[in-house]
């Protein structure tokens, strides 16, 4: 999907912000798994309007550097206000603008399913990591349970874009990193189901964004409708994939 010739870059952080409870989340999830003070440099791959790009850069106060294709997404992510360790670069993920052995992290959120040549940036991860320094990946699977697959068309487009778990472990050990922890993290989404359902009508999600409009409709519809028969104030979660590889030498 060509961010650059939507609108989504303009409601991408109102339809999907970081709240508080779900950054409190992410950087317990990162605290298990990656020694903060092995970490000066981060690059978040894909990092878009920078939704965790600070969130890297606070937790690991170290110099992070956000990558992505579309500049009005990047346009976005300078706009915030944020820490001052921070540096945005157009770019892409097979070709990074990174000198070798220069970084002690690299970070994907969501973006393993827009790749075109997932195992190029695998080889480009390995190529900007020094050794025995970590790449992670954030990523909905084929087999993730998640809203939207209940209530919208979306069979065929999770078939066709969506990874499964094998195959981005065996990417990666091809590129030459081990395995260091793959777990299913239930994710809070929404604190109740009406924000839920207020912040997918924006579209911000690139698999609702690319249906038609009449799906799109009768899907919100569905989620109108479940919101009558179900505890309103219930929060809402879905399971993602994490996924942290290690450099070996």
């Amino acid at each position: 999907m060509d961010y650059d010739k939507s609108d989504i870059a303009t409601i991408y952080d109102e339809a999907r912000a970081l709240t508080p409870d779900r950054v409190r989340q992410w950087r317990g999830v990162l605290s298990m798994h990656i020694d903060r003070g092995a970490i000066s440099t981060v690059v978040d791959l894909g990092c878009g309007t920078g939704r965790f790009t600070g969130l890297l850069a606070t937790h690991f106060e170290a110099e992070t550097i956000g990558i992505d294709p579309s500049e009005r997404m990047l346009d976005q992510a300078r706009r915030k206000t944020g820490a001052g360790n921070i540096v945005y670069r157009q770019g892409s993920a097979d070709a990074l603008p990174i000198p070798d052995g220069s970084v002690d992290l690299t970070f994907m959120s969501q973006v393993y399913h827009h790749l075109a040549d997932p195992p190029a940036v695998a080889r480009e991860c390995y190529r900007v990591l020094r050794d025995g320094r970590y790449a992670c990946i954030r990523n909905t699977t084929r087999d993730c349970d998640f809203v939207y697959r209940h209530f919208f068309p979306l069979q065929k487009l999770i078939a066709s874009d969506l990874p499964i778990r094998e195959d981005i472990e065996s990417v990666f050990a091809a590129a030459g990193f081990a395995a260091t922890s793959h777990q299913i993290v239930t994710q809070l989404v929404a604190s109740d189901w009406p924000g839920f359902v207020e912040n997918s009508a924006l579209r911000g999600d690139s698999f609702l964004a690319r249906l038609p409009d009449e799906e799109f409709a009768r899907g919100m519809a569905a989620l109108r409708a479940h919101g009558d028969e179900i505890g309103r104030d219930n929060c809402v979660t879905e399971e993602i994939d994490w996924f942290v590889f290690t450099k070996q030498s």
